[in-house]
């Protein structure tokens, strides 16, 4: 029996006429075969386009997770970079709060060692006033015993004009043979005791001296000590200064070497993490290449200015309440901030740490110890290097 349908598979429509039992029964079967072969066809198409989409989806989702990893790492990169850029600049940060305090040092230690040159004259000085005072006493002690010596002559004398029969001015007189001999004997007599009593005079009056003397030594004793409690004293401060300086540029470089180690860490961590961004991307032949934009850490790039420098030797507090001292440079707020770590051709490396009237623009005033240095330094154009 033939296939009820034609070659382009249409149902076609029965010749026969419908009364015909037979064909009725023939016909309906002919119609149930086919219409289970075309549910069969119908499963089997839609079984087949669920499963490809399915492997379709899971293919779509490799590719997302495959380009989302890298994405992830070159954030993470990006963050790091971040990271070390902030390290840097806190690290600059106490560069130039070290070298303000290395600046600061060596004028406490300037100012120290002129203390302490102060503090060996006046102990010199308070040495001599001790071996003047010695001396003193001793003069003193002899002018008392020439006095007491003195005294004693003169009452010796007295006692033996009062005592003796030659020595009385009466009889004197009385015995002479003439009158020029009588005035021999009252002469001889009156300047016995005029000698005596000036003897007696110049004791006392270097006993006087002596004594006054002593007071103003004892006087001068005490202030030298008052300026050698004062000088020891400041000594001690600026020694103490000068130790917390120190103490505090030796925590600065620790701080700058851990900061170096971090930030070390730091990019050996992204440039592992751009490695295996470079790894996964080759990995990955069926994702397009995607690109990603890399942030450049902020790396602190030396600016230069030209600028008219004078010299100078003013000693004193600076805008900043630091000393002047080697190193110090005074400039226009405006133009160079202060704090701002300088190199100066000629001069070395200094620090903006004071303001002038007459330092307007791009002028600056770098200090000297001498007068002699800043005069030979005078004014010239730099161009200097801020860091």
């Amino acid at each position: 029996m033939a296939h009820p349908s034609s070659r382009g598979g249409q149902l076609q429509r029965s010749t026969e006429p419908k009364t015909a039992p037979g064909a009725s029964f023939l016909a309906n079967h002919k119609r149930a075969h086919l219409g289970r072969k075309l549910a069969t066809v119908r499963r089997s198409v839609g079984t087949h386009s669920t499963s490809d989409a399915a492997r379709l989806a899971a293919v779509f989702t490799g590719l997302a997770l495959v380009l989302c990893v890298p994405m992830a790492i070159a954030a993470d990169a990006t963050g790091l970079r971040a990271q070390a850029a902030g390290l840097r600049s806190a690290s600059d940060t106490r560069e130039g709060r070290a070298a303000a305090a290395t600046l600061e040092l060596y004028s406490l230690q300037a100012e120290l060692g002129r203390a302490q040159t102060e503090l060996a004259g006046i102990r010199s000085r308070r040495a001599a006033l001790v071996r003047e005072q010695a001396s003193a006493r001793t003069q003193l002690t002899v002018a008392k015993q020439a006095v007491l010596h003195s005294q004693t002559q003169l009452a010796d004398l007295v006692r033996a004009l009062y005592q003796g029969d030659g020595n009385d001015p009466l009889a004197v007189v009385l015995g002479a043979g003439s009158l020029e001999q009588a005035l021999a004997g009252l002469d001889s007599i009156s300047r016995a005791a005029g000698q005596n009593n000036r003897i007696v005079e110049q004791a006392r009056e270097a006993r006087m001296r002596l004594a006054g003397l002593a007071t103003r030594l004892a006087e001068r004793e005490g202030e030298l000590s008052r300026l050698a409690e004062a000088a020891a004293a400041r000594t001690e401060s600026l020694a103490a200064a000068a130790g917390a300086r120190r103490q505090l540029i030796g925590s600065l470089r620790r701080q700058q070497d851990l900061t170096a180690a971090r930030i070390g860490s730091i990019e050996s961590d992204v440039r592992a993490a751009e490695e295996r961004t470079t790894a996964l991307a080759a990995a990955a032949p069926q994702a397009a290449p995607i690109e990603v934009a890399r942030p450049l850490a902020a790396v602190p790039v030396p600016l230069t200015l030209t600028v008219s420098s004078t010299g100078y030797s003013i000693r004193g507090r600076t805008a900043t309440a630091i000393p002047t001292g080697p190193g110090v440079v005074a400039v226009d707020p405006s133009v160079i901030p202060l704090g701002t770590r300088l190199t100066i051709p000629g001069y070395g490396v200094a620090i903006a740490a004071d303001t002038g009237g007459a330092v307007q623009g791009n002028t600056i005033d770098v200090w000297f110890p001498t007068e002699a240095q800043a005069l030979q330094w005078g004014r010239r154009a730099v161009t200097i290097t801020l860091h």
